[in-house]
Formats: structure tokens, C-alpha cells, sequence
């Protein structure tokens, strides 16, 4: 490379630099909503230069601020788009990303940290529904012109609170989805979805139940804001606008869940004739009635099968080439497998190797298991197919087989 090639490059690079800055800046004057109603103290930080102002009536809030309300505070912002954000008391988000300028490229990202947002949603969502995104630590939400609250409880929320930590979201009126990487469940009026936290890559019995779930129940800390009689009477006029804005706009058919396909179970006999240990037998009856609880839908058959101080671990990638290691317990995993075998359908699978050995020799009392298995099936609407290997240890306790430690893996 000549020297003057290499100055053209070093330009170029300063140039791109500069470009970017420059948008950056654009993005932090662009107007994202105005302040309608505030109580409490509620404040915005500009990331560059950075920099805290505390919101009152009337001001403007810009893309690329992030807004945090104290344990006291509460606001309303009215979107640029014509949809209204109530922040519900210690939240905090940043709004990533927004156009409003009624073309098909308008968007908006905001991103949820903690607590709770609830949104009435603008043109937006109606113009290009694609484009509108809920972000939060272990789900991203979407919409098809709605009003919906989604919260993100941390692990302290989640124990002052005693739920679950993960993302929920509320539908009032519309329909949202909750999506990871690896599923996702629709959301409809009435009804609230949940995702754990971490985000969790799922694998075959293990995996389907910790996909993306819709509650039987409104948790109770989903409760009006002091705002929220005002919200309600607007949220059909702001409806109405979004319809006249995006009159081409059009919301897509959701698949029908087809029948129950079950997962033929074949017991054999746990013990050789001579008395000595039979592990593959073990294992292979073991798994044949978690399968056949899976195919059925039954939880508690499914539940029954586990210690109760069993230790359930997934291996999951964390978004960035690499893996984390997510821990569940018993009562944690057993309301998961509720939510999640409910709204399954479509269930089949097939064990492409399964692997019995004894760890103690005599008596036959404990066996580790490892599985690698291709599954399939429809959850909440939404088709998924995994390949994934399981790992269990078998416990023989008063004549029955128990899991006290269960892994699942992709390969």
C-alpha cells in the first residue's frame, strides 16, 4: 500500500467517524414525545454529552435519553406518533430508536431496563408493525396495534415482589408476542405473557417447557397508575387515529393449532432376570414415561417423575457467540411445565440415542442418563423444532425412578 493510498484510507476512516457523530447528534435532537402529565420525580439522562435534567409538564423528551421515575414517580409522555407511554413508578428505559414521519419506514425501539411502560400505541405500529419494538433483557415484545403494559422485574424486584423475574405483558385491547431467540407466544386481550430471565435456548422435554408462556393469571403487580382512568378514555380516539394514518395497514391471519400428535411409550423391565442392573432399561423406561407425559400435555405426570429437590440446569447461548448456565428449582420449573404444555400442540418426537449407566453397582439405586433427541411441536400457535441432548440422574427411591439432577444442551 503506497503512502498516499494510506492517507486516502485514514480520510475515509475520519470521514465515516464523522458521519456517525453526526447522526448521533441528529438522533439526540429528535423530539420522541412531550411530557402530558407527571407526579413524583421522574428524570432524563442524554448519553453525549451526558447529562440529568428532572422532567416537568410540557417538556420535550428525544430519542437516545434515558428515563428513570423514582419510587414516587409517574408520568405520561404523548408520542409523536399520537400514542401515549405511562411509566410506571421505578422504571427505567431508554429510547433507542423512533420515526414518526407517516411513511412505511417508521419505527420505533425502546428499551425496557426495569419496572414497567405501559403503551398505547400510535400510527407506528399500524404503518409498519415490524418496525415497533419492546426490548427488554430476556424478550423482545411486538405488536399489531394495541394497548398493552410489559414490565421487566429484576432479581430484586422479583423477591419484594415474590414472582417469577423475567418480562410479563399485559394486553388491554390489540394483540402483542413475546419473542426470544429460540420462540414465541401471542398475546391476546386479557391475557398476560411471560419470559423468564436469563433468555433461555431450550432443549427437547426441558426446552418446551421454558419456551415463552401466557399466564393463567394477571399478576398482582399489574395495577392502574394514577394516570390511567384518563388513559383508558383516550386509548380509542388514539386508536381511530392510527387506523386513519395507516388506512393500507393490515393485520396477519395466526395459525390454527393442529391435533395432538402422541409419543409412543414402550416401558421394558428395569432389572435383568440375574438380579444385576439394567441401566439402559432404566433409562429407557424412565424416558419413555416423561415422553408419553410430554405427548399428553400432563404436567403432573410430568412433574411426578422429578425429585423435589431435583437441580434443573440449561446450557444457553447468551447472544454473543458464547453460553451461560441458567438454574431452575422444582416449584419454578413445575409452574413453567403448566404454562407451557397448556398452549402446546403438534408434540412429536423421536430419541436418536439413549445411553443408561450404573453409578452405583450395588444395590442398583442411582443412574445417569444422556439422550440426544430431535423434537417438534406447535407452542402457543408458534412452530418450533430442536435438536438438543439430555443428561439425567436417576435416583430408585421406594420402588421409583426419580430425576435429581436434569441438563439440557444443544450439541
Amino acid at each position: 500500500m503506497t503512502l498516499t493510498h494510506r492517507i486516502h484510507v485514514l480520510l475515509w476512516i475520519v470521514a465515516q467517524s464523522l458521519l456517525a457523530c453526526h447522526a448521533q447528534a441528529a438522533d439526540a435532537s429528535k423530539s420522541f414525545a412531550q411530557v402530558w402529565r407527571i407526579t413524583g420525580s421522574v428524570s432524563a439522562t442524554a448519553v453525549e454529552p451526558t447529562l440529568t435534567r428532572g422532567l416537568r409538564a410540557g417538556d420535550t423528551v428525544y430519542v437516545g435519553e434515558q428515563l428513570q421515575a423514582a419510587a414516587n414517580g409517574e408520568a405520561v409522555l404523548r408520542m409523536e406518533d399520537g400514542g401515549y407511554l405511562a411509566v410506571r413508578p421505578g422504571a427505567q428505559f431508554r429510547v433507542e430508536d423512533f420515526a414518526a414521519d407517516k411513511s412505511a419506514t417508521d419505527r420505533l425501539s425502546v428499551h425496557l431496563v426495569q419496572g414497567g411502560l405501559r403503551f398505547i400505541t400510535g400510527w407506528v405500529a399500524k404503518l409498519n408493525p415490524k418496525g415497533y419494538r419492546v426490548r427488554t433483557p430476556s424478550a423482545t415484545i411486538g405488536v399489531r396495534g394495541t394497548d398493552h403494559e410489559t414490565y421487566f422485574l429484576t432479581d430484586p424486584l422479583a423477591q419484594a415482589w415474590s414472582q417469577r423475574a423475567g418480562t410479563y405483558d399485559k394486553v388491554t385491547s390489540g394483540q402483542t408476542y413475546l419473542e426470544t431467540p429460540d420462540g414465541s407466544v401471542d398475546i391476546a386481550p386479557g391475557q398476560v405473557g411471560f419470559v423468564r430471565a436469563p433468555p433461555v435456548a431450550k432443549t427437547r422435554a426441558l426446552i418446551t417447557l421454558l419456551l415463552p408462556v401466557v399466564l393463567d393469571k394477571v399478576p398482582e403487580f399489574f395495577v392502574p397508575g394514577q394516570f390511567d382512568g384518563e388513559l383508558d378514555q383516550l386509548s380509542p380516539a388514539v386508536a381511530s387515529e392510527a387506523v386513519s394514518v395507516a388506512t393500507a395497514a393490515g393485520v396477519g391471519a395466526q395459525p390454527a393449532a393442529g391435533p395432538l400428535v402422541a409419543a409412543p411409550a414402550q416401558p421394558v423391565p428395569a432389572r435383568l432376570t440375574d438380579g444385576r442392573c439394567n441401566a439402559q432399561a432404566v433409562a429407557q423406561t424412565w424416558l419413555a414415561q416423561l415422553d408419553g407425559a410430554m405427548a399428553r400435555r400432563n404436567a403432573p405426570g410430568v412433574l411426578a417423575l422429578f425429585a423435589a429437590d431435583v437441580e434443573i440446569r440449561a446450557v444457553v447461548a447468551d447472544g454473543s457467540g458464547g453460553t451461560r448456565t441458567v438454574s431452575l428449582g422444582r416449584d419454578e420449573f413445575a409452574a413453567g411445565a403448566v404454562a407451557a404444555l397448556k398452549n402446546l400442540s403438534d408434540y412429536s418426537q423421536r430419541r436418536l440415542s439413549v445411553a443408561g449407566m450404573v453409578q452405583a453397582v450395588d444395590p442398583c439405586e442411582t443412574v445417569s442418563v444422556t439422550s440426544l433427541v430431535l423434537e417438534q411441536g406447535t407452542q402457543s400457535g408458534k412452530p418450533y423444532r430442536f435438536e438438543t441432548v439430555e443428561e439425567y440422574r436417576l435416583v430408585e427411591v421406594k420402588g421409583q425412578w426419580l430425576a435429581t439432577k436434569a441438563l439440557t444442551r444443544q450439541p
